[in-house]
């Protein structure tokens, strides 16, 4: 895999794939109206024989993707399995793009049956329970340009009047304004499902995402309390919200195009 001219700083695990474009980008988050949407890719590595050839290849392979028409900026994160998490379990490896439009993905679905692994790719023996959706960006946020160390995601879904929707959408918004003011909190994304043929597997349990980078799990949950630090106390406005999901996955890579931005 030719990979293309990229910037790596080996201590935030940033990686910017070089171009003669000037950057516009705030810190580390790139437009989120040139590039709306996102697919999260996931799955397990059920043996880790091969982990380190895995590592390698994905981490080359985000890189990559990162560079071509289309994509902003890809993530790689492990789910935080003994960290307070709550709802289903979560595969354990995820790939996370942001792009312009789903269609940038046809021609990616993995084939059935799986293709034998090879020895130059030994690793695809152990990847099962692959799964992709596509998300749009409602609202994004940054405070400052520092990476965090893990991502803490909140599933949530609408359970009120459908007229009172978009202003549950906005309220919630507004709180997660509110969230990024904690410290170690640098920026978060409110993401919706957006329902699409190049989807794997089943809808997620949420139709709703908020998406925190966060220096630690704890900077957003009190492990002492056993609760978030700043819960949505969404009743305030008479709607009915439930949470459903939440997850803390720790940050394994970041490329970003920032002149793409």
């Amino acid at each position: 895999m030719k990979l293309p001219a990229l910037r790596w700083n080996k201590v935030s695990r940033v990686i910017q794939v070089i171009s003669t474009a000037a950057a516009v980008t705030k810190g580390i988050m790139i437009n989120t109206t040139r590039f709306p949407y996102w697919s999260i890719v996931k799955f397990d590595l059920i043996c880790k024989e091969f982990e380190p050839e895995f590592m390698t290849y994905f981490d080359a392979h985000i890189i990559e993707l990162a560079a071509r028409e289309g994509f902003a900026q890809s993530w790689r994160t492990r789910e935080l399995r003994r960290a307070p998490n709550d709802g289903l379990l979560e595969q354990e490896f995820c790939q996370i793009y942001q792009i312009d439009r789903p269609e940038r993905f046809t021609g990616s679905t993995p084939s059935r049956p799986v293709a034998p692994a090879t020895h130059k790719e030994p690793f695809r023996r152990d990847l099962v329970n692959w799964g992709r959706a596509f998300y749009r960006t409602l609202n994004s946020i940054e405070k400052d340009n520092r990476q965090g160390g893990c991502w803490a995601r909140f599933e949530l879904n609408f359970q009120g009047k459908p007229a009172d929707e978009s202003r549950f959408a906005a309220n919630h918004a507004r709180h997660m304004a509110d969230v990024l003011k904690l410290p170690g909190v640098h920026r978060g994304w409110q993401l919706q499902h957006h329902t699409h043929e190049l989807q794997i597997g089943a809808d997620p349990v949420g139709r709703y995402m908020a998406v925190y980078e966060v220096d630690a799990p704890e900077n957003i949950f009190d492990p002492s309390l056993g609760a978030e630090r700043l819960p949505w106390e969404s009743d305030r406005w008479g709607q009915q919200t439930k949470s459903v999901q939440r997850h803390f996955a720790s940050m394994l890579l970041t490329a970003l195009a920032p002149a793409k931005s």
